[in-house]
């Protein structure tokens, strides 16, 4: 099963982020995947600033022409307050690893303006795909925490990105060509 046939770049350099308790307290959980001894979950986050920054932000949007199509100068505060879009740059989604004892292992943040491409799990790990523009960045992550890839060379050669038989397989320009990817000792990911 082909996970995200790409025009873009993509290269496994996502990296984990720290947030606090009180920023995963304001998101809900919308999936869990099994993860080994663990779970995966993706959490959705609302709004997050308070009325005066958002007030400012509104203004600035409003000067910029950057506000969602139907909100106007009068209803911004309103509409953001409802949760109803969030400003660039603010924490859309959440991406938490977790132990079996709930213990977080590795958080990964999605910001607005950015894309969760790709949320699976295949065997004991995870696959996790954040794009914006012409990059995407991958991270395969498990209860250890997130695994490091190989040099897979240019990240403009990769095309495609695929779970095939509990393995990654990446295919690069010439569709012959194709590296297979699984969680390895010592939080590696090795090619098979």
């Amino acid at each position: 099963m082909i996970l995200l046939p790409l025009l873009a770049a993509a290269a496994f350099d996502l990296a984990p982020s720290r947030v606090t308790a009180d920023q995963v307290r304001k998101c809900r959980v919308d999936e869990t995947l099994p993860l080994g001894r663990g779970t995966v979950e993706k959490l959705s986050c609302g709004p997050s600033l308070d009325l005066e920054t958002a007030r400012k932000r509104c203004k600035e949007g409003l000067r910029r022409n950057s506000l969602p199509a139907g909100v106007t100068a009068d209803n911004c505060q309103d509409e953001y307050s409802r949760g109803h879009f969030l400003f660039r740059g603010e924490t859309k989604e959440l991406v938490i690893a977790r132990r079996k004892d709930g213990k977080p292992v590795a958080v990964f943040k999605i910001l607005e303006g950015d894309n969760l491409s790709v949320f699976q799990h295949f065997g004991s790990a995870a696959l996790i795909g954040v794009g914006g523009g012409k990059r995407l960045h991958y991270a395969v992550v498990t209860t250890a925490g997130a695994l490091k890839a190989p040099d897979l060379g240019d990240p403009e050669e990769i095309r495609d990105v695929s779970i095939i038989g509990g393995r990654i397989r990446i295919r690069g320009r010439a569709r012959a060509m194709y590296i297979d990817l699984v969680p390895g000792p010592n939080g590696q990911l090795i090619r098979k």
